[in-house]
This record gives structure tokens, C-alpha cells and sequence, in this order.
């Protein structure tokens, strides 16, 4: 796979003209591979229910870009094992897989540029600072609109995997401290306190549902107070929405298996590129078939047209 240097600086300052639906006539669908494996010319799929062609299928043999997001800030027991675990997974994956390395505190920043060298991207992901507030919810829109850029520009798969342990306590905003109405005792935010962030996560999913990049997530650790879970059900919900995959790990002996599974369901992942043709609505229901079989994939989409 070929791919220029400056590509992730230009995908970065791709002007947002560039980034508009409206100007697209091909809608990228991402879906995970299954069990049996699917066949890439078995692949039909349908729009609001009327079949549309499929242009191309980029699949697990294909080329990629993996767009690793480092979001660490806590315990360094937990840093540590998520860098070892990375470190013996990245050389396993497909060299025609390139990766480049970002960091999500504040805001997004490039830490590698797109390459095959593994032992450059360990190094760098080795030398990462695990500082700061939790960055995951600020920057999901910006790495949404990069991995799309991207996708354009070198078509080819393109995904993110957030690395995080991010507890919804370490967040600049406050997500935990709704507004009450003192003189409604009847207010719904003094007995569901987890409500800012639901409200957070549903926002997030209606900016993210134009984009076509899937979304994966693998947190460190599991948080069991009520509004720390409704925050892991939002990113396990974003994830699977954008035909993406994630998961917590509840003991550090449980990331390098983690890592591993939510890795090779990115690395797998399929890319099916659809005709739009005159379709003038602004949102659009995708089914999407392999030979007899359904294939779970991002199904909502916002054409803004």
C-alpha cells in the first residue's frame, strides 16, 4: 500500500467542504468479519429497503489504516500492561496494515505518522506520557472526520481504536453535576444523576452518524458506580453503531486478551462501498447482505443533504 507522508497533515486540515456528505455519491459501510468468514462477492445491499450496487469491497486482505488513539491518564500499573500487551500484539498484525499513533488529552495530536514500521510505532507508544484529564469524548468528532478524510484520500480501510482509561470523573467538563430544578422536586436529575452523560453519548451518536470510520475501544478498567456504567454502556453503544467493537477489561490480566480480540476486529474488518445515486434524504437505513446471511453493520446514517 502506498501512502504519502503528508497524508495524515493534510487529512487534519482538510477544509470542512471537503468533509461534507453532500458533495459524496459513495456511502462507505464498515461491518465485521464473521464466523464462517464472509465472501467478498457475495455482498449486496439496500437502501431505506431499494437494492443499490455495490461499487467495491475492501476487506481483512486489503490495505488499512489503523488510527491508534492513546488516551491514558491513571493508574500506571494499568499503563504499563496496556504498552506490553501492545507491544507484542502490533507486530502481529498484517504488514499491509499501517498505523499511526495520536494522544486525545486536550486535544487530538499526532504522536507517529501512518507506517508499517512497527518497532517505530512501539517506541513511540512506550514514550507516551500518561498525564493530564481524560480527552476520548472531546476528540471523537475530530478522529471521525480524520479517518474519513483519510479514507478518501487513499482508499483504503480506515479505523480508530481508542486505548483509554478514562473515568468519567476525570473529564474537564463535569458530566456528573446536572442542573437540578430547586423548586420541581419532582426533577428527574435528582434521581437519575447519570443523565448529563446519556445526553453526552446521544449527541455524540448523531454527530458521528455521517461518518463512515468504525470505532473501536478497549478500556483498561471497569467502573461500577451508575454513572461511570452508563458512560462504558455510551462507548459500547458509539462503537457498535459505527460497526465497530469494544471492551473493558475488569483485571489488568485481562488486556492483553482484550487488546488482542478488539485488534483483530479492526484489523478484520470490512469496508463495502455503496452507490447513492439520486438518494435526496437526509438519513438512510443500510441492510447489508453476504450471500443468504444479514451482516451486523452501521446501519444509520446522516446523508446531510
Amino acid at each position: 500500500m502506498r501512502l504519502p507522508l503528508l497524508l495524515l497533515a493534510a487529512a487534519l486540515t482538510a477544509s470542512g467542504a471537503e468533509s461534507k456528505r453532500a458533495a459524496n455519491t459513495v456511502l462507505r459501510v464498515a461491518a465485521l468479519d464473521q464466523d464462517p468468514p464472509l465472501d467478498k462477492a457475495g455482498f449486496k445491499a439496500a437502501l431505506d429497503g431499494s437494492p443499490v450496487t455495490v461499487l467495491r469491497v475492501h476487506g481483512p486482505e486489503d490495505g488499512m489504516i489503523l488510527i491508534l488513539v492513546l488516551d491514558l491518564t491513571g493508574d500506571v500499573s494499568l499503563v504499563d500492561a496496556a504498552r506490553r500487551a501492545l507491544a507484542e500484539a502490533l507486530p502481529r498484525l498484517p504488514g499491509h496494515i499501517w498505523l499511526t499513533v495520536m494522544k486525545s488529552q486536550d486535544l487530538l495530536q499526532v504522536l507517529a505518522d501512518p507506517t508499517p514500521d512497527r518497532p517505530k510505532i512501539i517506541e513511540t507508544i512506550l514514550a507516551y506520557g500518561a498525564t493530564g484529564k481524560a480527552g476520548l469524548l472531546g476528540t471523537l468528532e475530530t478522529a471521525a472526520k480524520l479517518g474519513d478524510s483519510m479514507n478518501r484520500r487513499a482508499n483504503v480501510r480506515v479505523a480508530v481504536l481508542y486505548l483509554t482509561d478514562s473515568n468519567i470523573y476525570n473529564y474537564r467538563e463535569d458530566f456528573t453535576n446536572p442542573v437540578i430544578n430547586s423548586s420541581d422536586s419532582r426533577d428527574l436529575s435528582r434521581r437519575f444523576p447519570e443523565q448529563l452523560i446519556r445526553e453526552k453519548i446521544k449527541k455524540l451518536s448523531e454527530a458521528m452518524s455521517s461518518s463512515e470510520t468504525p470505532f473501536f475501544f478497549v478500556h483498561l478498567s471497569y467502573f461500577s458506580d451508575p454513572i461511570n456504567e452508563a458512560y462504558q454502556r455510551g462507548l459500547l453503544q458509539l462503537a457498535g453503531d459505527s460497526g465497530g467493537v469494544g471492551a473493558f477489561c475488569r483485571s489488568p490480566g485481562e488486556i492483553p486478551a482484550s487488546l488482542e480480540k478488539v485488534l483483530g476486529a479492526a484489523a478484520s474488518h470490512w469496508s463495502v462501498a455503496l452507490e447513492l445515486g439520486r438518494v435526496k434524504s437526509r438519513t438512510a437505513t443500510v441492510t447489508l447482505m453476504n450471500g443468504d446471511r444479514e451482516i451486523p453493520c452501521h446501519t444509520r446514517f446522516s446523508l446531510g443533504r
